[in-house]
């Protein structure tokens, strides 16, 4: 019956009357609701703290008690195993499976593309070197005050640029690669 007589408020257009009584107990409670809303968001930060720890407890009690275990089991199925990682016959046998699969052939496109990447990444390793070198070296000529070692330096530097440019770009995109 006392649902009845709410819904027949609802529905007589007292909604607003309704809305206005809601918003006047909030405004005269608006403290307290605000504080209890603070204290039950504290108590539920608190509660995921404490679940947290827990649970990074637990996991560090598992792993040590798998430390400790002598004997492992070799399957990788189990839970929270980790398989060893081995060089052995098996492994290489499958790389050299999956070689064959990705550079077909000595004179493929795939095995010129991969000289090529590897030859200039050393090439880019050795002038990055140098290029260090040739900068601590204005850096010496700048702070004592040799401004001809400082300009040679300088022009030196720029006639590096030029290659190391090259290698830096063929080394993302060979030119012989372009044409194919």
């Amino acid at each position: 019956m006392a649902a009845q007589s709410k819904l027949s408020l609802l529905s007589d257009g007292s909604l607003s009357a309704l809305l206005k009584h809601a918003s006047s107990t909030y405004s005269k409670h608006r403290t307290n609701i605000s504080r209890a809303i603070y204290l039950t968001l504290f108590i539920a930060l608190i509660n995921r703290t404490r679940n947290a720890i827990n649970e990074q407890k637990a996991a560090a009690a598992r792993q040590r008690q798998q430390d400790a275990s002598p004997s492992r089991t070799s399957s990788p199925d189990f839970v929270g195993q980790q398989r060893k990682v081995e060089l052995n016959r098996e492994f290489f046998r499958n790389l050299f499976r999956l070689l064959k699969v990705v550079i077909p052939g000595v004179r493929s496109k795939e095995m010129r593309l991969l000289i090529s990447h590897t030859v200039f990444l050393v090439i880019r390793t050795l002038i990055s070197l140098y290029v260090a070198e040739l900068d601590g070296k204005l850096v010496s000529a700048l702070v004592r005050g040799k401004g001809r070692e400082f300009l040679w330096g300088i022009v030196w530097w720029m006639a590096v640029a030029v290659p190391a440019t090259f290698t830096n770009s063929m080394v993302r995109f060979p030119l012989w690669w372009r044409s194919r």
